[in-house]
């Protein structure tokens, strides 16, 4: 495991434990606040029972998307990796207060005339985390973008990425509807069981999930296209070099980061010495 990773994982813990240890210690402030309800307040009047319920797949989502960027993120751009850390930790920091008491605790104040606002360092963290991600990307854009590569495109071989591609995405769909029909029969029997209007909530709940459904699929379409181009990208690469060799290009082979196969640079360099051997 590289450096990078070990460093993003602590920073992702280590944002976690700062937030909730100030939290602990803020309890005794006057300015205390607590900020009740989901994202921007919404689905407050939910019972707690299924505001858990609901933060719990948000954190899941969240985490799904984490893993995929540490994942694709090349090795030379590991600031990104620090800054997602720092913004996911900040987010998962916030849910903890909800899964646990039910509500954010806000102690730090900021005015601005009249206007008022509350937050907490796993608000700062996560502005930390949003700061470092966009100056690295504009700052060093084509690190990022384009990787010294002679590979521009991602799909070297279109019919299997695209059907491999796919396949991720069909089996995300199917287990995402398989998990959906379950959690929408359980649901509607707590909703039904506590008396509380169901008609709007589920209504609310289908298009919620069928969003996330969509996402899910879509990142999944967009890994099998990653994961394929890494075992193809590398073929059609030492291809391209073998041909350059015969043309009389005498070429340094070098994989990308995170590209499959990497033993094929060894026998690519082995291939040079013995036609430059042979020219001689």
């Amino acid at each position: 495991m590289q450096k990078s990773y070990l460093w993003s994982i602590f920073i992702l813990v280590t944002t976690i434990w700062v937030d909730q240890l100030s939290k602990t210690w803020a309890r005794g402030l006057s300015t205390l606040h607590f900020n009740q309800g989901f994202i921007m307040g919404i689905y407050s009047e939910l019972p707690e029972s299924l505001r858990i319920v609901a933060l719990g797949a948000f954190v899941g989502f969240i985490f799904f998307l984490y893993i995929f960027f540490m994942y694709v993120i090349p090795l030379k751009a590991a600031m990104i990796r620090h800054g997602l850390s720092f913004l996911v930790g900040g987010i998962f920091g916030n849910v903890i207060d909800k899964i646990v008491y039910g509500r954010t605790v806000d102690f730090i104040p900021f005015y601005v005339g009249e206007f008022q606002v509350v937050f907490n360092i796993a608000d700062v963290f996560q502005w930390i985390g949003c700061g470092l991600v966009l100056w690295v990307i504009f700052r060093k854009e084509r690190q990022i973008w384009f990787p010294d590569s002679t590979r521009q495109n991602y799909l070297i071989n279109p019919l299997d990425q695209l059907k491999m591609a796919t396949n991720f995405a069909l089996v995300t769909f199917a287990t995402s509807s398989m998990l959906g029909l379950f959690s929408f029969a359980f649901f509607r029997t707590v909703m039904v069981t506590l008396n509380y209007a169901t008609e709007n909530l589920m209504l609310s709940y289908f298009f919620t999930y069928l969003i996330l459904t969509l996402l899910f699929c879509s990142i999944s379409f967009i890994i099998g296209i990653v994961l394929s181009h890494r075992s193809a990208g590398p073929i059609y690469a030492f291809e391209k070099h073998v041909n350059h060799l015969l043309t009389g290009e005498n070429k340094e082979f070098k994989l990308r980061d995170n590209d499959h196969y990497k033993h094929l640079e060894s026998v690519a360099n082995k291939l040079r010495v013995r036609f430059n051997s042979d020219k001689e």
